[in-house]
């Protein structure tokens, strides 16, 4: 009997070098909302310890500096939150590309199981026949007596 062979194997192959692919897209997606938080918790950090900075007596120069720090904070915060926004879409856009992948991996991998099962079958099956052909080949029928 001849070895196990999977005609699609280069297509599973194949399919699982894109479903490595598309989830390492992921995983830089999920890197670039990470930093997207950073960024986002940074600007809301720097915002409050600037708020900090007025506890004592300040004057009308002071204040203003602040206001427009506070506003370049906010404008920055606001592109931070747009970026975040685009980067979800990306992660929802590219999870919806992984789960097509695996799908496609796992349907050949099932395929292949299959025809795994059936190879085995088949090879069960054949030795069950070459053994029964061996019995029957030794068996020697009852001799009868006188003749």
């Amino acid at each position: 009997m001849t070895a196990f062979s999977f005609r699609l194997e280069r297509v599973l192959q194949w399919r699982r070098a894109q479903l490595d692919l598309a989830q390492a897209a992921m995983s830089r997606i999920a890197a670039e909302r990470a930093r997207w938080d950073t960024i986002l918790a940074n600007l809301t950090h720097a915002r409050t310890q600037a708020e900090g900075l007025l506890a004592g007596p300040v004057n009308g120069a002071e204040l203003g500096a602040l206001a427009r720090y506070q506003t370049y904070v906010e404008q920055q915060r606001k592109i931070a939150l747009e970026r975040r926004r685009e980067t979800e879409i990306k992660m929802e856009q590219q999870r919806a590309r992984v789960l097509q992948a695996r799908r496609e991996c796992r349907l050949l991998e099932k395929l292949r199981e299959v025809r795994r099962a059936e190879w085995e079958s088949a090879v069960n099956h054949e030795f069950e026949m070459l053994a029964a052909e061996t019995y029957l080949a030794q068996w020697e029928p009852p001799r009868r007596r006188g003749t």
